[in-house]
């Protein structure tokens, strides 16, 4: 585990690094996304690469791509996504249900990665997942939703309902939050049994209570 922490925090430094200095010289981002995942249906508006950061105390950038509705479509009530995904996958492994979303929902779709994953610069750690998605809400709100909160919905998907639920029981005037598969607490996925609550992380069962906007659960037996 210590090797495997020295190895994290080499890859974080080196990521980091880059992202400042492509910040520094204003470079630009293309999504190319990988030909051998299935093509989604044609989405009509436009797709955006970025880097957001760099975040205060870490340092570290998120990479995310924005999915953005033509202007002609647009209207003071079209909502903004912002996707958490779940484990084990990325923001261009994401691009089809991203796409599919944007399309068929007539809606922004803001696709980001954690610290650590992807493109993204930093360590994945709990956190930094809070860390990511104050710092990714805050740009959508600025650069995506034209600072209305209330034309964000919030979705979280397994691992992603963790950062999901924090940020919108953190913010009270957000428009909405799905959350895909989620669960309980990242312990309670283990076992019931309290003894090792404090060792315990996304404990989505006590935030949920705080959050005040519409809630969809999607979730099978």
């Amino acid at each position: 585990l210590t090797e495997r922490n020295l190895q994290l925090r080499k890859r974080a430094k080196t990521r980091n690094s880059r992202d400042r200095r492509d910040a520094a010289t204003k470079v630009r981002y293309r999504f190319e996304p990988d030909p051998r995942l299935a093509k989604p249906p044609r989405f009509s508006g436009t797709i955006e690469a970025i880097k957001i950061g760099p975040q205060k105390k870490t340092g570290a950038y998120v990479a995310a791509v924005i999915y953005r509705v033509r202007r002609d479509k647009l209207t003071d009530r079209t909502k903004t996504i912002i996707y958490s995904h779940g484990n084990a996958t990325d923001v261009g492994a994401m691009h089809f249900i991203s796409s599919v979303l944007a399309r068929s929902c007539n809606v922004n779709v803001v696709m980001y990665d954690y610290s650590g994953y992807g493109a993204s610069g930093g360590i994945p750690l709990e956190a930094n997942t809070y860390r990511d998605i104050k710092m990714v809400y805050k740009y959508t709100v600025e650069q995506v939703a034209g600072g209305d909160e209330s034309n964000i919905v919030v979705y979280g998907q397994s691992v992603g309902s963790g950062p999901s639920c924090y940020i919108a029981s953190k913010r009270k005037n957000v428009g909405g939050l799905v959350l895909h598969s989620p669960f309980m607490s990242g312990m309670r996925v283990l076992t019931p049994s309290r003894a090792l609550a404090c060792l315990d992380i996304f404990p989505n069962v006590d935030r949920i209570k705080n959050v005040q906007c519409p809630v969809m659960v999607i979730h099978g037996q």
